[in-house]
């Protein structure tokens, strides 16, 4: 029987895929920081547009249902909120060639969150007796440690920064420790075997973008940072491992009424 991890290797279409990603952005990277910024721009919109389709899909299919339904009402509204992001990143940057900060971008990647968040307590409860403390412990210990050096690296490095600037962007960081302490656990319960592809590709595409955004915020802390950055290989990775993990769950919930999401074996 093969692994979740065997699996995500004998995909060959997703390994295509992120691997095209990276060969597009350091092409666009080296042939200058303007073509850089345009591609990765344009990259985003399919990216997150597939995803919000396939989430579109997965809602309707289910038509908010159960346990199940929710869930996915949830995930879809976490989706639209960031496909509106990046279109209106997108409009900001390449149209109006000016990126304030915060802009309308801002309140939607944020808006995004809780919802994703939510999202992902529905996907811990059917395992929550797989879920030892030690579990709970390296997650809680994995939280701090992205945690508090991002907070003091942030401070210390825009001492003559106001409050409301700070604040700000401190929002990203708390936003992204609040998605991450369920994400390792869903890692954890992936190594040892207990989740399906969704929750597996669901989990590592949040860690991957939680990287990426401190990756961002250290770059920016010397100005060196644009929007067509190798960084953002890793937010669109994010995308592309959403999208496929979704995409297993369209194939797989042909029939929705025989599915619950409340049971471990169905999720398997």
């Amino acid at each position: 029987m093969q692994t979740n991890l065997d699996e995500i290797k004998s995909n060959k279409f997703l390994l295509f895929c992120l691997l095209a990603v990276v060969f597009v952005v350091i092409v666009s990277n080296l042939a200058g920081s303007q073509a850089a910024t345009v591609t990765t721009d344009l990259l985003y919109v399919p990216a997150s547009g597939g995803l919000l389709v396939l989430s579109i899909i997965i809602a309707i299919r289910f038509k908010g249902k159960g346990e199940t339904g929710r869930a996915y009402l949830l995930f879809l509204t976490f989706v639209s909120f960031w496909f509106a992001g990046e279109v209106v990143w997108l409009r900001a940057e390449l149209v109006f060639h000016l990126v304030p900060f915060p802009i309308e971008t801002d309140w939607l990647y944020l808006a995004g969150y809780p919802f994703l968040f939510a999202f992902m307590i529905y996907y811990l409860k059917p395992f929550r007796i797989a879920i030892s403390k030690k579990m709970i412990w390296n997650s809680s210990l994995a939280t701090m440690i992205f945690f508090v050096p991002t907070i003091y690296a942030m401070y210390s490095y825009n001492p003559t920064a106001n409050l409301s600037e700070i604040l700000w962007a401190a929002l990203y960081p708390l936003s992204d420790a609040m998605i991450l302490f369920p994400a390792v656990l869903g890692v954890a319960l992936f190594l040892n075997g207990k989740v399906s592809l969704l929750w597996s590709l669901c989990c590592i595409a949040i860690i991957l973008n939680i990287i990426a955004d401190s990756g961002f915020l250290f770059l920016d802390t010397d100005n060196s940072v644009h929007s067509g950055n190798p960084v953002n290989i890793l937010y669109l990775w994010a995308y592309i491992l959403f999208a496929s993990g979704i995409y297993s769950q369209v194939k797989l919930f042909t029939i929705p009424k025989k599915k619950s999401f409340g049971k471990v074996d169905d999720l398997k």
